[in-house]
């Protein structure tokens, strides 16, 4: 277990070595990567930590304490299924009697987008983050949007009881995800107290984080980036003949020394801008983790693209819409038999999750809720 958890500290801290008794953030820890080390470590151990019960375990001796104490409690279970639910943030009066927030994972999967709106509304809310599971990407899947939702959905009822209020948030592809997961709730006789889409588009469209407009993720560009890599080989050729650029991949991770692995950061940042900004640690996963998430990250965007939205929702629909973005579109109003409404967040499509601008889209995140 001990040896898991500094796995994935040198993991997320893109660290080679790491002592017992270092301090997290004095090893170069960060709030984001704190959030990315919890979700890793949920996943990990099948527990339900939340980010406030573990600020005292910054080393990894007392992270292995606190994991050994809580799996002592009940033996955990090995995730098989693709949906995981993970504790971002809680009320601070434990409470549990307002509505609990669930953040639907953006096109990465995953919900690191959401580190700095969940340390805003930490003692405020009950805010849980639906993400996928990376190791069921060994190879890219067929997705659907809807089909997304009625996974997270069962993960959303097997973990909170009818007497909870739900309200689904999503940022980005997030929102489409949210939307058909309220359809959904409302045909089983459970609905949505809201749905908010935070700068969520009508139809996909994905701006680079650089501000270049639409990024293509195909295997083309794929393979001349890992063309240019097939210098780490010695002897003989790095890729086998037709290899998949899931082989391609494996390949180019397994031989990565240091230098080499921060080449390959600069260039998966300089060409797929945006899938390096919404999986932060990209560079410091291995081999197999580092596929399963680029494929993640690739059937999520398949699903976004080949999406539209149809029907309604019996849920009010708030619309948060960044002023510097394209993704106000008032045809989301249509799909909605309550009420909709709209309120602009002042950023772009990334910064308004960012931390500065946290603080004010937490606000009207809360701000909704009390009208």
């Amino acid at each position: 277990m001990r040896a898991t958890i500094r796995q994935l500290w040198l993991q997320v801290l893109g660290r080679d070595e790491l002592q017992g008794d270092v301090d997290f953030f004095a090893a170069g820890g960060s709030s984001l990567k704190s959030l990315i080390l919890l979700t890793e470590l949920n996943e990990a151990f099948a527990t339900e930590f939340e980010i406030a019960e573990l600020v005292d375990c910054r080393t990894i001796d007392r992270q292995s304490d606190a994991v050994w104490n809580r799996i002592a409690r009940g033996a955990a279970e090995v995730r098989e299924e693709q949906t995981v639910v993970v504790p971002l943030t809680r009320a601070g009066d434990g409470s549990g009697q307002d509505a609990v927030l669930v953040a639907v994972h953006d096109v990465s999967g995953d919900v690191y987008g959401y580190t700095s709106l969940a340390g805003e509304l930490s003692g405020q809310a009950d805010l849980y983050g639906v993400k996928l599971a990376h190791e069921q990407f060994d190879a890219p899947r067929a997705l659907t949007i809807a089909g997304l939702a009625g996974d997270h959905v069962a993960a959303i009822e097997s973990t909170f009881d009818e007497s909870r209020r739900l309200v689904i948030l999503g940022w980005s592809l997030g929102g489409l995800v949210a939307f058909e997961m309220a359809k959904l709730l409302d045909q089983r006789g459970r609905p949505v107290e809201r749905v908010v889409l935070v700068d969520s588009p009508y139809e996909l469209y994905l701006p680079a984080a650089n501000g270049a407009g639409h990024e293509d993720f195909l295997p083309g560009p794929e393979r001349a980036l890992l063309d240019e890599f097939g210098w780490l080989a010695d002897d003989k050729p790095l890729f086998p003949d037709g290899a998949t650029v899931e082989v391609m991949w494996r390949s180019v991770r397994a031989r990565l020394d240091t230098p080499a692995r921060e080449r390959l950061a600069a260039e998966l940042s300089r060409r797929f801008p945006l899938m390096t900004r919404v999986i932060p640690h990209l560079a410091s996963l291995n081999p197999a983790e580092f596929v399963g998430y680029l494929n993640r990250f690739r059937s999520v965007l398949q699903a976004g693209r080949a999406y539209r939205p149809t029907g309604t929702t019996a849920a009010p629909v708030d619309l948060l819409t960044a002023t510097r973005s394209r993704n106000f579109d008032p045809r989301w109003s249509i799909h909605t038999s309550g009420t909709f409404r709209r309120r602009s967040l002042d950023g772009d499509h990334f910064s308004i999750l960012d931390r500065r601008s946290a603080r004010a889209t937490a606000q009207a995140v809360l701000a909704l809720d009390s009208r």
